[in-house]
């Protein structure tokens, strides 16, 4: 047998062995993945009020009234849409690794205390110390501790008027002028 008849048999058997693991990838038993619920079992167009409890720093406080959300603490004034929606989804984030709490030392996780609390409403989301290896957060929602991306701790931990929305007339000065 020469070099080329060896290729071309080598090459036949990856072929039959490809198509045989399609033909099993298709045909065999289909299992859909597992549902990963959402940190909270609200949806963000039900929430009505929102809290930020912060230790050593103010808390914040947002209403929704007639469809627009409003500071109510610690300043008071329309609250900036793009960051409240940003704290909404939080709501609906879907974080695949979690544990019960009982479980673990929430003391070494910064979750007793919490290092900051988001309340929607009735429930809570308790931010925890960020995990060494891979920088995902620990938060807590009931009795089950989430590892979920770091997407809102710094937004929450800043100067609580960035969350006021900025005033029509500097909206104004940023439109070009017609001349």
């Amino acid at each position: 047998m020469n070099a080329l008849t060896r290729q071309w048999a080598v090459n036949l058997g990856l072929l039959i062995l490809a198509g045989g693991l399609v033909m099993l990838g298709l045909l065999g038993p289909s299992q859909e993945p597992p549902v990963i619920p959402s940190l909270l079992e609200v949806s963000p167009t039900e929430i009505k009020h929102i809290e930020v409890l912060r230790p050593d720093q103010e808390t914040i406080a947002f209403t929704q009234q007639e469809g627009r959300w409003w500071m109510t603490a610690p300043n008071s004034g329309p609250a900036n849409p793009i960051l409240i929606n940003q704290l909404l989804q939080e709501a609906t984030l879907h974080c695949p690794r979690r544990y019960l709490g009982r479980e673990l030392d929430l003391k070494a996780l910064s979750l007793d205390p919490p290092r900051l609390r988001l309340r929607f409403d009735s429930q809570e989301i308790r931010f925890g110390a960020t995990a060494p290896t891979d920088g995902l957060r620990y938060v807590q929602t009931g009795a089950m501790v989430h590892l979920c991306p770091d997407r809102l701790y710094r937004l929450l931990t800043s100067a609580a008027a960035s969350f006021l929305a900025p005033p029509i007339e500097s909206w104004q000065s940023l439109a070009p002028k017609s001349q």
